[in-house]
C-alpha cells in the first residue's frame, strides 16, 4: 500500500511540474516587459541595448580603453515570445539594414535571454527616471530664440539620439544607402531644466570619452530644445522631434 501511494505521488509530483513549466513556456512577453535599457559583457566589451516602444538600440564598447566596437539598431514589435527587429543601421554589415530579424526571447527573474544567441541581459533600467525617454531626430536649429527647421530631417539622412530612463545614444546614418557614419551614448539625467550626459563612446573622437556634459534643456510646441556647448567645442541650440510625429 506503501508503494502505490509513493507510485502515486510522485505521478502527481511529475505532472504538476510538466504543467507547471507548460504554463511558464506560454506566459507572453508584453512590449512594456523590455521597454528601457539593458546590457551585458565586461567593461572591455560592453554592450547596452535601448529599447523605446518601437525602437531600438544597440552599441558595444570598450569602456576602458575608450573604443567604439560596433552599433545596430532600427525597429522592433513583439509577437508572443518572439522579438522582430528591422534593422535601419548597421556599422558592421550593411547587408543586415532591410533585413527582419526574429529572435525567441525568455523573461526569467528579471532577465532576458534570446534563445539563438544565448545572449543573457541584465535590465538598466524601465524607461525611468529621465523625462526624455524615447526616439528623437534633429530637425533643426535655433537662432536667437527662433527654430529653423530642417526640410528634410528624416530621409535619406537621419540623425537620431534614442533615450532610455538613464541612457542614450545617438546615431547617424543614411536610410537610402544604407551607410553608417557616426554614434555615440552614455548615461543621462535630466532635473530642474538641465540635461547632463556622460559619455561612454564616441566615434568622432575617444577624447570624449569620460567627459560630463550639461545643456539647457526645455520642450517647445512638442520639440525638444538642446542649448550648451558641444563636447568638441563650440555652441550649439538644436532642435530635436519626436521620431513618431515624423512618421505621421
Amino acid at each position: 500500500m506503501k508503494i502505490k501511494i509513493t507510485l502515486l505521488v510522485t505521478f502527481i509530483l511529475s505532472v504538476s511540474a510538466v504543467l507547471l513549466l507548460s504554463s511558464f513556456s506560454e506566459i507572453k512577453i508584453d512590449t512594456k516587459d523590455i521597454i528601457g535599457a539593458w546590457g551585458y559583457g565586461s567593461p572591455e566589451n560592453r554592450t547596452v541595448m535601448i529599447n523605446t516602444d518601437k525602437v531600438f538600440s544597440v552599441a558595444t564598447y570598450d569602456l576602458r580603453g575608450k573604443k567604439f566596437i560596433s552599433s545596430h539598431g532600427g525597429t522592433w514589435r513583439i509577437e508572443g515570445n518572439k522579438l522582430i527587429k528591422n534593422v535601419e543601421w548597421n556599422s558592421k554589415d550593411s547587408l543586415q539594414v532591410g533585413k527582419e530579424i526574429v529572435e525567441d526571447l525568455q523573461m526569467t527573474n528579471g532577465m532576458l535571454t534570446v534563445k539563438q544567441t544565448n545572449e543573457i541581459w541584465s535590465r538598466l533600467d524601465d524607461g525611468k527616471p529621465g523625462a526624455l525617454m524615447g526616439a528623437w531626430i534633429i530637425t533643426g536649429n535655433y537662432t536667437n530664440d527662433k527654430v529653423s527647421k530642417r526640410a528634410n530631417p528624416f530621409y535619406p539622412r537621419r540623425t537620431m539620439k534614442v533615450l532610455s530612463g538613464k541612457y542614450f545614444h545617438w546615431i547617424a546614418y543614411n536610410v537610402a544607402t544604407k551607410t553608417f557614419m557616426n554614434a555615440g551614448g552614455g548615461t543621462y539625467t535630466t532635473a530642474n531644466g538641465k540635461y547632463s550626459e556622460t559619455i561612454e563612446f564616441f566615434t568622432k573622437t575617444s577624447e570624449s570619452v569620460g567627459k560630463s556634459l550639461t545643456f539647457d534643456y526645455s520642450f517647445v510646441d512638442g520639440d525638444w530644445r538642446h542649448k550648451g556647448e558641444k563636447s568638441t567645442g563650440g555652441p550649439m541650440d538644436e532642435c530635436w522631434s519626436k521620431r513618431e510625429t515624423l512618421e505621421k
